[in-house]
């Protein structure tokens, strides 16, 4: 009786053994936690993560190079739940992504909030609008500040407004820090000063805008009085 006891124990361990081995196990779902911009997609097809009958079939160190050597992760760790692999990733947040315009060239590159590029040549998704500035003017420091501020403008929203941030495409920033920004679906251009209480006049005039079903070409609100090109 006894020994009978013990062949589902040695057929557990002789399976955990042949798992280790080949660092490959099959989970019936994997589960991603922590994420904010991480595509969790790239991340399981780049691991060459496969399926079948018996669930996925996912190589752990294929995996772990593939978190290792992605720029938006700071630290992850994995963990078992029953037949659940559980992927929580600590990203680097916030990111944003930047378009370096030099000439006729523009560069993608990622950046934190202090304005450090973390990397450059590729796109990445974000929950923040492409911003685009000219490299001249990133790369000096004292113009920098402006960028900063926009950073922490635009994670202000983030925090207090995520409806209208959301709505948020695309801001460019000249020398001097005033913004022309696109909203999502609308042609209208908008300028502003850097500032909270100009992209909150953007967030009041598109709503008319919108309630109107029309939309000028550019709308300037950087002065008390509103201009308007059709």
């Amino acid at each position: 009786m006894k020994l009978r006891g013990l062949i589902p124990l040695l057929f557990i361990s002789i399976v955990s053994v042949v798992s280790a081995s080949d660092q490959s196990v099959y989970v019936e779902r994997i589960e991603f936690r922590g994420i904010k911009n991480l595509d969790k997609y790239e991340v399981v097809r780049n691991s060459k993560a496969m399926v079948s009958d018996k669930g996925i079939l996912i190589n752990m160190e294929s995996l772990k190079e593939v978190l290792d050597s992605n720029i938006l992760i700071e630290k992850y760790d994995l963990s078992m739940e029953g037949r659940q692999l559980v992927i929580t990733v600590n990203e680097r947040y916030p990111i944003f992504m930047l378009l370096l315009v030099e000439k006729n060239i523009s560069v993608p590159c990622i950046s934190d909030e202090k304005g450090n590029v973390i990397d450059s040549g590729r796109f990445f998704g974000t929950d923040m609008p492409i911003i685009i500035v000219q490299k001249v003017f990133f790369d000096n420091e004292g113009q920098k500040i402006c960028v900063r501020n926009l950073f922490e403008n635009l994670m202000k929203i983030h925090t207090e407004n995520r409806d209208f941030a959301g709505e948020l495409e695309e801001v460019e920033i000249f020398s001097g820090g005033e913004l022309r920004i696109k909203l999502k679906n609308r042609k209208t251009e908008f300028r502003i000063k850097n500032e909270m209480k100009g992209f909150k006049k953007i967030e009041k005039t598109a709503a008319y805008l919108d309630a109107a079903g029309t939309y000028p070409v550019t709308v300037d609100l950087r002065y008390k009085r509103t201009l308007i090109r059709q």
